[in-house]
């Protein structure tokens, strides 16, 4: 077994970008720690029960339409306490970088030729529609060799949660064991993308096989993170040992906040996924077989290689307010590097305090970023458009005379990266309104 943690934690001279600004002042909560996975486990319905002990997981796709496309993919967690404190206030974790390391721990060997076989490497992201059939009206070709390895979070169904969900978990329904128990949107374990409206959903069938039990149209899944590694060329064979490195986009509020949550709670859930198909026969389905060229990865099992290893850099704002501003101090040394401004000041002249940049995570120094609203739509169909920061909670608020507020009825969703969109429910269009987003920190 092969696992290891190191950590930097507690004051010091440390230089943080985020959110736009910069400073290096003293800052209590920083943190720098790598850590080995505290639990893996390969997420395959034929593991049989030796998931959690494999030396290495292989993650490959099926296109048979009896199981999920996203067929065989690699479950991480980590438990973060002991290094990165759990105080359960998402809204006080700046994270400046989250990165995974795999390793390739082993190549496929063809039975019949003894020859090794290894998977193509791909460092950018292919639609789903590059895995449709050529007769589909949406297939698009692949403009690259191979496939991508790619992170997302992870979602629980059946009762489990991060922290109920162990190595000895059962992979989907528990009793006897078919292809029909196990099938098309069964897994207790999946990987997951945030939806419209902020909600985890299981993306591990989103290319879209289809059978009795299954007919939601296919729909695209971006991931959180692609693999990528050195010393190999796009659409080259990649060695054995090769490192692979998965930097999340915390550009992205949304995968930024549930890194957050899961470190204010202690425990950090990933899963690792390839849609590099497996050598199989797919009767009734597409006929997307493949070579069998799938990447395969070393687990805190392996012997013979490195195991999974996460890198977490970034801080825990604390709650001291030593000149009363409203202002934490460590906010405070972050966006201005002294504790010299106060909770009113507004230095960057966008219309928004100190109090209220704080508040809605937004940057104190920057003009360009700050909670300004977009009003559209009609008098009957109000539409408002808006920024959006990591571990806030926004409400839409209406009034007839800037005096008494009321909660707008409408649907929050978010359309795009960092951008919220809310749209009213028809109310009577003689009343005059106004409109107010309200931000807390979560």
């Amino acid at each position: 077994m092969r696992s290891g943690i190191s950590s930097r934690w507690g004051g010091g001279i440390y230089p943080v970008c985020v959110a736009g600004f910069c400073s290096a002042a003293l800052i209590a909560g920083e943190f720098k720690a790598q850590l080995g996975s505290s639990m893996d486990k390969w997420m395959y319905p034929f593991e049989f029960g030796t998931g959690g002990s494999r030396p290495v997981a292989p993650t490959f796709a099926s296109f048979d339409p009896r199981f999920d496309t996203r067929d065989a993919e690699f479950l991480l967690g980590w438990q973060t306490a002991s290094v990165i404190p759990a105080n359960g206030v998402p809204s006080r974790y700046v994270l400046k970088r989250v990165r995974l390391n795999l390793t390739v721990g082993r190549d496929l060997v063809n039975n019949a030729t003894g020859e090794r076989v290894t998977f193509l490497y791909d460092p950018s992201f292919d639609s789903y529609k590059t895995h449709l059939a050529p007769q589909d009206p949406s297939y698009q070709p692949d403009q690259d060799a191979g496939r991508p390895v790619e992170i997302f979070g992870v979602g629980f169904r059946n009762g489990f949660d991060a922290v109920g969900y162990t190595e000895d978990s059962p992979f989907g329904v528990v009793g006897a064991f078919t292809s029909n128990t196990i099938s098309i949107g069964t897994r207790n374990s999946f990987a997951a993308v945030f939806n419209p409206k902020g909600e985890l959903i299981d993306i591990a069938n989103h290319v879209g096989q289809a059978n009795a039990a299954w007919t939601q149209p296919p729909f695209e899944a971006r991931p959180w993170a692609v693999g990528l590694t050195d010393g190999v060329n796009s659409g080259e064979s990649v060695p054995l040992g090769s490192t692979f490195r998965f930097d999340l986009d915390l550009s992205d509020p949304l995968i930024a906040g549930y890194v957050a949550r899961s470190l204010a709670s202690g425990r950090l859930s990933l899963m690792v996924s390839s849609l590099s198909p497996a050598k199989q026969v797919t009767p009734g389905g597409t006929g997307l077989g493949g070579t069998g060229a799938y990447p395969q990865w070393s687990t805190r099992e392996d012997n013979l290689f490195p195991g999974p290893v996460l890198e977490v850099e970034g801080l825990v704002l604390g709650d001291t307010d030593s000149d009363g501003d409203g202002l934490p101090d460590d906010w405070e040394r972050l966006a201005f590097g002294n504790l010299e401004q106060a909770g009113s000041g507004d230095p960057d002249g966008d219309g928004s305090s100190n109090l209220a940049e704080w508040t809605a995570g937004t940057d104190p120094t920057s003009a360009v970023e700050v909670l300004r609203l977009t009003l559209g739509g009609t008098a009957a169909l109000p539409t408002l458009q808006f920024p959006i920061r990591p571990n806030r909670i926004y409400s839409v608020e209406r009034s007839a005379d800037l005096s008494t507020w009321a909660v707008a009825a409408g649907e929050l969703t978010y359309p795009a990266t960092g951008l919220a969109a809310w749209t009213g429910t028809v109310e009577s269009p003689s009343d005059a309104r106004f409109f107010r987003v309200r931000v807390r920190p979560e």
